[in-house]
């Protein structure tokens, strides 16, 4: 079963990626195409950053997902015609994805371009997970067929020392993915493929190695049961309607990429927490977590609280150490580990509810773990 808690490695379980940024929420445009805003609210409840790189005129690595900026922006011709300074006089200036069968808007408050190192900086200090298309394509004006594009994202992705357990790289073309290998070992990679060529790609995707194969959708169950045989996981893209998520429920993928995250999550079960609420304090030689969660009504609490919590303790914004707590029956939780050193300061920590079987997960964070316990009011 398809279950939207983000796992500790890709192909360790299943997620939800939310494609773009994941722009509507409950069929309702929210954010703006791979925006930070759109990226931030997919992190908070837990699932997968899917983002695309393409490259500006002075080879920096853009969040965009065409060629040109028309269709999302309020400037108008191909990226690569544009340095990054001239990108600061760009706004994204509607929600959703035109283009797609589901709703758009007017932003009422048009937003800057991301570039890929933000994107990749906020996701290894929350620790989400990321899905980074290498968008060098031949149907596409900037497409280059030497290692070059490739390498300068890569340049990027290894600038932002992102951990390799957070990291997917997807491509059409399987020159990009190669290029990730070479420069990231060990790095998950996936290859993607429209429909005319699911079938050829299936077979490219096992004889390369590869740990992914993600079609366009539709494909059957027994598409997906080859790919697993060959050594496989899928992920199909981009599934916009609950019965189309069930489908691919029903189908054993592994993944799947959608616009509307929360929809597929509530048409597989999960709902996100009505609250969560959490902090970190420093306690004397301890660091301590605490807070406390609120169900979905109509959820009781033997459903709802259960789970593990997580508490992510960074100094600065690099990763020091993890460590586990759990849910009471009361949903409420508190543990703790050793403090950091205090000539370091107080560190930047992350408290995620992991969520369950009927659960989205939550996160709250970074912040800076306080020098006093807090006080609560009744």
């Amino acid at each position: 079963m398809l279950f939207a808690v983000a796992p500790p490695a890709f192909g360790a379980a299943s997620a939800i990626h939310a494609h773009r940024g994941g722009t509507v929420e409950n069929g309702k445009a929210r954010f703006a195409e791979e925006s930070l805003a759109a990226y931030t609210s997919a992190a908070r409840n837990g699932f997968v950053l899917e983002v695309d790189a393409k490259l500006s005129e002075d080879g920096v690595p853009i969040a965009l997902h065409d060629a040109t900026l028309d269709r999302t922006t309020n400037c108008s011709g191909e990226l690569r015609t544009f340095t990054l300074a001239e990108l600061s006089a760009c706004r994204t200036d509607v929600l959703g994805s035109p283009g797609s069968p589901l709703p758009t808007r007017a932003a009422a408050r048009p937003v800057a371009l991301a570039t890929i190192a933000q994107v990749l900086n906020f996701a290894r200090r929350t620790g989400a997970k990321v899905n980074l298309e290498i968008k060098n394509v031949p149907s596409d004006p900037d497409f280059d067929s030497t290692p070059a594009y490739a390498n300068r994202v890569m340049d990027v992705v290894l600038g932002s020392h992102i951990p390799r357990s957070q990291l997917l790289i997807q491509s059409f073309i399987p020159a990009n993915l190669d290029v990730a290998r070479q420069r990231i070992p060990g790095v998950a990679t996936s290859l993607l493929s429209l429909q005319a060529i699911n079938e050829l790609f299936l077979q490219s995707a096992a004889d390369n190695s590869y740990d992914f194969i993600s079609p366009e959708w539709p494909v059957s169950a027994d598409y997906v049961s080859r790919a697993h045989a060959l050594g496989l996981d899928v992920a199909p893209f981009t599934l916009d309607a609950a019965a189309d998520v069930r489908a691919a429920n029903s189908a054993r993928v592994e993944a799947l990429i959608t616009d509307d995250p929360l929809m597929a999550g509530r048409a597989l079960g999960l709902r996100p927490p009505r609250f969560f609420s959490a902090t970190a304090f420093i306690d004397r030689r301890r660091l301590i977590a605490t807070g406390d969660l609120l169900t979905p009504r109509a959820m009781s609490a033997r459903q709802g609280c259960r789970g593990r919590i997580t508490m992510r303790v960074m100094i600065g914004s690099r990763p020091a150490r993890s460590v586990r707590g759990r849910l009471n029956r009361n949903c409420e939780f508190r543990f703790g580990t050793r403090r950091t050193p205090p000539r370091l300061g107080p560190p930047l920590v992350t408290i995620r509810f992991d969520g369950n079987a009927h659960l989205l997960p939550r996160l709250v964070g970074p912040q800076l773990a306080g020098l006093k316990p807090p006080v609560f009011t009744p």
